[in-house]
Parts: structure tokens; C-alpha cells; sequence
């Protein structure tokens, strides 16, 4: 016991000078410190502080994507911190002001809470304690979460695997109820923080259940196991269903998120000391400067000289016929490192780029979890488990190997160093807009001019969504900073999303507000109220034609350094939509009827000669099945003139398809045999209008002589039983 205490101790002291050394100036005041002053770090501070000071319920956030509003664990807003924080100041407790401050010291302080269940695994395995507490810091030190905190909040949290494993090595002890009413606790908040976690956890409950019944520790005829798994596995799963389900009801978020074999973790990105300054030889071979960041999870060099021994360990035991597994002499820290290989081989990509793509259609809900590299997390914990209870065991042989044991230490925590100081001087970051509460600068002026209670939302523009995973509309300048500013100093929502997995249908009602509008806005519908709309526009201007159509129909209200406001009163949507419905038919009836100029109309195709059931216009339309190529343009303009700037246009159908935004179109332009423009992307990127289902795509070119040809062909692989119908296939001039 007095071993345990003092091994405790000197982690926590240690692991607290690590912060102190590193992230001191972050402690001085860590609730005006901003980890990430943009992107998705800041998106996790506004969720969260709009969520405790505006939301009327625990698990529905509507910081973002007015009127709809998101289910808080789609929004990154961190609702197992704040919502402990936001019920305590409903009882007169109140926490709120310093709630930046208390997300900041979460994540600080789940180095230490790593590093302390690291040092309760190493104790287990009868580690002395004094070994057990340096390598612990080291390893927390070198750990790949510590680079979600420029960012990733929930995952930068480092002590929920390390303590499913030290709690599962308890249970392996003493499988008592208690003890797996705690593992279910830990496993419904671990997942309720992200849900990689709880797929991570996924592989050690697989493993270690397996080995518990196949060595018949609990009868697997006796009903005792099922009460354990399902207390600590199933029963979490089960309720943070339930809280989804009740927040929420949305049935149409994608099946199919963007980069499931894009961010993956590779040999190299885990094994390699790739970018530390001893490996500059290593950084002259090209290939090692293409991974993506997502994939690095360095398991420091010490480690990777013990995956290579073991190795070589592992194939004399299949020559001499011993049990080629058997990695420890500590059965339980062989059971989940075989677990965590099993992890890696999944964050490598394995078995989907071995040409078993299809399994993705039957994994469900698994294929949510598209970042695969943070499965090599796992690996990364237990390898280093792994190795450095074996580096302990030297201690107890000859002085040659003992050294070993010291210097393997020192350079795990040299390898940690190069970790932490890498990431801590960029962490240190100020909002000077969210740091003035007096609002006296220029660029918070507006707070005391504008009255919030005239208007129902914040619309930034240019208009910015992401997270339906089908279309990306990426924020231009600084939008998506200004306009969580706002909403934070106004309590306004915004209509602006940066989330994830937002509906399908939610997504395309917000995206026509960016688009040329050829019928009713359907969102209008969906507004609270009649109150007027607060548009934000940035004031570097760039915004598209439809966007600066809403700018027009509404009134100046304040003009500061950095953007501007707006008054657009909803009745103007209706007068916008109007406009552009009118605008639509009387352009397509002059085509109709065959009154449009050919000098501007340079190409039509209505497709009646191919009759197709619910075709846009008329009774025909291209159709052909989308996950083959189908090639409906091959045509020489003959009426433009060079330099004519055109626009190929064409109406597909079925656009709230889950996946249907991805569809591929390779467009070709040529001048004789020399090919002068070539596009070869997705639907996404080209749409300009919206209407009873169908999408119409715009296509920009210029002529280069008065005989060039076009071609266009489409496909969408992913989309398996699926038809592709298109119509309407227009060039004309750009007017």
C-alpha cells in the first residue's frame, strides 16, 4: 500500500510539472484562453457557452442551423461537462462565467488523470512504483491526444482508455456488480464525450469477453456474464440511444460520411519517428510528407525497437512451436494488446482497401466513425503498456540491461517533450471580441446599437454549411469567426452550420438561401416567427449573385471595420422568390416555344424523344443507371464567339438522396484535339438552383473558337440502385 501511495503521488506530481512547465501560461488565466481561436476549437467554446447560457433544455443545442436547432452530441458543445455546469446554475450554483476556463482544465488536467491510470495499470502488473510514475507521465507526455486540444476537444481526453483498461484488470480480479456498474458509468460517459471512445472501448470488451468465457472464468451457460456485458456494454449504448432519439427524431442524416479511407493511420504515421529532429534522414524520402495529419500516432522510438524485438520474439516462437501470441507473461496484457492490434489493423483501413469495400454496406451505424486512424490509439496505449513492462523487467537482470531500462526512460519522456512542446505555444491564443465584456472596441460597437429582440436570427453571408456530409460549403473569409461572435453577444441563433451529420432535408431548406431562387423558400415555413432576419455580411465581398440579392432587398443597419448589418424582413423572401420564379419561366418558356435568341441560347436539349416518367419539363428526360458512366454531351457550340463566357446547365433529380450531392461529372472542353478546360468533380460544388426535388447544376466555361466541343458524363459509384434522370440541358451565354 505504501508502494500504491507513493507511485500515485510522484505521477501527480510529476504529470502537474509537466503542465507547469508546458502549459504555464495557459494556467494563468485559462478562461481567456482560446486553445483554437477558429475552426472547429472555436466552434466547441461558442457551442458550449451558448449552449449553458441560451438553451432551455440539456441535450438540444441551437447555437447553429436556425430554426432546426442539433442534438448537442452532434455539435461538439461537450455535454458531459457543460450540462453538470448548467443544472448546478439552475439550483443557484452558477458556474457559467468560467466555463472556457473549465473545458481548458478538463483537458490539461486529462494528461494527469491519463497519467495517473497508467500508473494504477503499471501497479497491477507489480511495476515498482517509482518506474511505474515516470513511465506513466512519459507516455501521457507522448500521447496523440494531446493534439486534438487544437481542436477536437472531446477527444483530447486521455484517461477513459487507460481507465477501462485498469478497470477491466480489477474486474478480472473481482467481478463484482459494483465494479461493472462503474464500467457502464465510465462507458456511457466516455461515449456521451464521442463515440469513438466507445467503439474503442468495443475492441477490449470484445477481447476481454472472449478470453473470460473460453477460459470458463464465468460458465458461459450461466446468466451471470450476460448481467456483466450488458451492465457495461449494452445498457450505455441503450441510453445514450434513448437521449439521441428523444433530442432529436431525425431520421434522415447520412449513412455514408465523406473519408472513410481517407483518414487512415499508416505503418509509417504510427511506427516512424517521422518529423523528430533525430530522423532528419528519414524526412529526404518524399512519400513520408503526403500522410494526412489524422494519421499520426507516434508510439515513441523506445517502442517501436520493442514492436521490432517483439517481432523477432514472436517468429522464434513459431519455430520452436510455442505459443506464437503469448506477448507477456501477464495473460490480461495479452488479451488486449491483441485487441489493440486488431484496432490498428482497422485504423490502417483493413479489411476495406483490400478490395472489400462492399462490407461498408452491412456495418450500420459503424461507418459514422470515418476517421479510422483513431483506432491506432489503442495501440498506441498498450504497446507502450507492453513494452515498457518488459523495459522494467531489466532492472532485475545485469547492469548492461539495466542501463537499457533507464534509457529506455529517458527518452520515452525526450520523445514526450518533443510532443507537448510541439502543440502547447500553439494553444496559447486570445479572442479580443469575446475577451471585451464591456464591449467598448470598434469592432463590438454593434452590441449596444442593435436591439436582438427585433430580430429572430443571425444569416452570415457569404453563407457557409458543413456537416450533412453530402455538401460542403466551406465559410469564406471571416465569417464563420464573426458570426460566432455574434451569436454569443446577441443570444441570436445562426442560421450558418458547421456540425455534424445534420439532416439531409434541413441541409438543402438552409443551402436555397445561397442559391438562385427559382420557387418559394421552403425554410420559410419552418421560422419561429415573423421577426425580421439580422444579416451579417462580411465586408470582404464575396459574396455570390443570389446572396447579394438578399443584401439588396434589405436594410443597412450598421457598418463596422469587419462586417456589416442587415434588416431582410421575411415578407422580402417571398418578393426574392417571386422575382426569381418569374425570372425562371419566362427563360425557359422563350426556350419552349423556340422565341430564345440562338445567339444566346448556344445548345438545348429536352430529351421528349426519351419519355421518362416524372421528367421536369414535359414527358421526357435522360435516364440511365448513375453507378455507371452515362455520357449525355457530345456537341460542337457553333453560334458563340472566343471569349464568350458560358454556362452549361441541367436539371437532376432526386438531390435529398443521401449521397447524390457526390455525384461525379467529368466535364470536357475542346478546342480541335487540344483539350482547353477539364472539370472532373461533384455536383456539390456546381449547384445554383433548387426545385421540387430537383437540383439544376451550372457548369462555367469559356469559348475559344467558334467551333468547340463539349462533353459531359456523369457517374456516382457509391449510389448502387439508383437511376440518374436528367433534363433540361441548356448552354447559353452568361447574361
Amino acid at each position: 500500500m505504501e508502494d500504491f501511495r507513493r507511485g500515485i503521488f510522484l505521477t501527480l506530481v510529476l504529470s502537474i510539472a509537466v503542465l507547469l512547465i508546458f502549459f504555464g501560461p495557459l494556467l494563468k488565466d485559462p478562461n481567456h484562453v482560446y486553445f483554437s481561436p477558429n475552426g472547429d476549437g472555436l466552434k466547441s467554446y461558442v457551442g458550449a457557452i451558448y449552449h449553458l447560457e441560451h438553451d432551455t433544455t440539456l441535450f438540444r443545442m441551437n447555437a447553429m442551423n436556425y430554426p432546426y436547432g442539433e442534438m448537442a452530441f452532434f455539435t461538439d458543445c461537450q455535454p458531459m461537462i457543460v450540462n453538470p455546469v448548467k443544472i448546478l446554475s439552475n439550483h443557484g450554483i452558477d458556474f457559467r462565467p468560467y466555463i472556457v476556463g473549465i473545458i481548458n482544465m478538463f483537458m490539461l488536467f486529462s494528461i494527469v488523470f491519463g497519467a495517473i491510470f497508467l500508473c494504477l495499470i503499471f501497479l497491477e502488473l507489480k511495476v515498482s512504483w517509482l518506474f511505474a510514475a515516470i513511465a506513466s507521465v512519459g507516455i501521457a507526455m507522448l500521447s496523440p491526444q494531446i493534439g486534438r486540444m487544437g481542436g477536437h476537444f472531446s477527444l483530447s481526453h486521455q484517461m477513459w482508455l487507460p481507465m477501462l483498461i485498469w478497470l477491466l484488470m480489477r474486474f478480472d480480479r473481482n467481478k463484482s456488480y459494483l465494479l461493472s456498474v462503474i464500467i457502464g458509468l465510465v462507458t456511457f460517459l466516455a461515449a456521451g464525450m464521442h463515440m469513438y471512445f466507445f467503439a474503442l472501448f468495443g475492441f477490449l470488451f470484445l477481447f476481454y469477453w472472449t478470453y473470460s468465457l473460453y477460459t470458463k472464468q464465468l460458465n458461459i451457460r450461466n446468466y451471470q456474464w450476460l448481467i456483466h456485458l450488458f451492465i457495461q456494454l449494452i445498457l450505455p449504448l441503450i441510453l445514450v440511444q434513448l437521449i439521441v432519439g428523444s433530442n432529436g427524431g431525425i431520421t434522415d442524416r447520412t449513412a455514408h460520411p465523406w473519408g472513410f479511407t481517407t483518414y487512415r493511420a499508416n505503418p509509417a504515421s504510427v511506427l516512424l519517428p517521422l518529423f523528430k529532429p533525430y530522423a532528419a534522414l528519414m524526412m529526404k524520402i518524399e512519400a513520408f510528407h503526403k500522410y494526412d495529419w489524422e494519421a499520426f500516432a507516434f508510439i515513441g522510438l523506445v517502442s517501436l525497437i520493442g514492436v521490432i524485438t517483439g517481432i523477432i520474439k514472436l517468429i522464434q516462437r513459431i519455430k520452436r512451436k510455442q505459443p506464437w501470441w503469448k506477448v507477456s507473461d501477464h495473460m490480461l496484457i495479452t488479451v488486449f494488446f491483441w485487441a489493440s492490434v486488431a484496432s490498428l489493423l482497422l485504423s490502417f483501413g483493413i479489411p476495406f482497401n483490400l478490395g472489400l469495400m462492399w462490407l461498408l454496406d452491412y456495418m450500420g451505424p459503424i461507418q459514422q466513425l470515418r476517421a479510422l486512424a483513431r483506432f491506432s490509439w489503442l495501440f498506441y496505449y498498450l504497446i507502450n503498456i507492453l513494452v515498457f513492462y518488459g523495459a522494467f523487467k531489466l532492472l532485475q537482470k545485469t547492469n548492461l540491461l539495466k542501463t537499457l531500462a533507464v534509457l529506455a526512460l529517458a527518452f520515452l519522456l525526450y520523445d514526450g517533450y518533443l510532443n507537448v512542446s510541439q502543440y502547447a505555444p500553439r494553444m496559447n491564443n486570445r479572442v479580443a471580441e469575446l475577451d471585451d465584456s464591456t464591449n467598448s472596441s470598434p469592432e463590438n460597437a454593434w452590441v449596444s446599437l442593435i436591439d436582438k429582440n427585433q430580430y429572430q436570427a443571425v444569416l452570415p453571408l457569404p453563407y457557409f454549411h458543413v456537416g450533412s456530409e453530402n455538401v460542403w460549403l466551406e465559410p469564406k473569409c471571416d465569417i464563420l469567426k464573426q458570426s460566432f461572435i455574434v451569436s454569443l453577444k446577441s443570444g441570436l441563433p445562426s442560421m450558418g452550420v458547421m456540425l455534424s451529420r445534420t439532416s439531409l432535408s434541413q441541409t438543402y431548406k438552409s443551402l436555397a438561401l445561397a442559391c438562385q431562387p427559382v420557387s418559394p423558400y421552403r425554410i420559410e415555413m419552418d421560422l419561429s416567427n415573423q421577426k425580421p432576419l439580422l444579416l451579417l455580411v462580411d465586408n470582404c465581398k464575396e459574396l455570390n449573385s443570389s446572396e447579394w440579392n438578399l443584401v439588396h432587398h434589405a436594410s443597412l443597419i450598421w457598418q463596422g471595420p469587419k462586417f456589416a448589418f442587415y434588416g431582410l424582413p421575411v415578407a422580402q423572401m417571398d418578393t426574392i422568390a417571386l422575382q426569381g420564379e418569374k425570372a425562371f419561366e419566362k427563360e425557359m418558356n422563350n426556350i419552349h416555344s423556340r422565341k430564345a435568341d440562338s445567339t444566346q441560347i448556344l445548345y438545348y436539349n429536352g430529351f421528349e424523344s426519351s419519355v421518362c416518367e416524372g421528367a421536369f419539363y414535359g414527358s421526357g428526360a435522360y435516364s440511365g443507371e448513375i453507378k455507371s458512366w452515362n455520357h449525355m454531351l457530345d456537341t460542337q457550340i457553333r453560334n458563340g464567339l472566343v471569349g464568350d463566357t458560358c454556362e452549361l446547365y441541367f436539371w437532376v433529380k432526386g438531390y435529398e438522396t443521401d449521397l447524390m450531392a457526390r455525384t461525379v461529372f467529368e466535364f470536357v472542353h475542346k478546342n480541335g484535339d487540344e483539350t482547353v478546360d477539364y472539370k472532373f468533380d461533384q455536383f456539390q460544388h456546381y449547384f445554383c438552383s433548387l426545385m421540387n426535388g430537383w437540383m439544376r447544376i451550372r457548369i462555367p466555361f469559356v469559348l475559344k473558337s467558334n467551333q468547340d466541343r463539349i462533353m459531359l458524363a456523369i457517374r456516382n459509384s457509391d449510389l448502387k440502385h439508383f437511376k440518374l434522370v436528367l433534363d433540361e440541358l441548356i448552354i447559353r451565354k452568361k447574361s
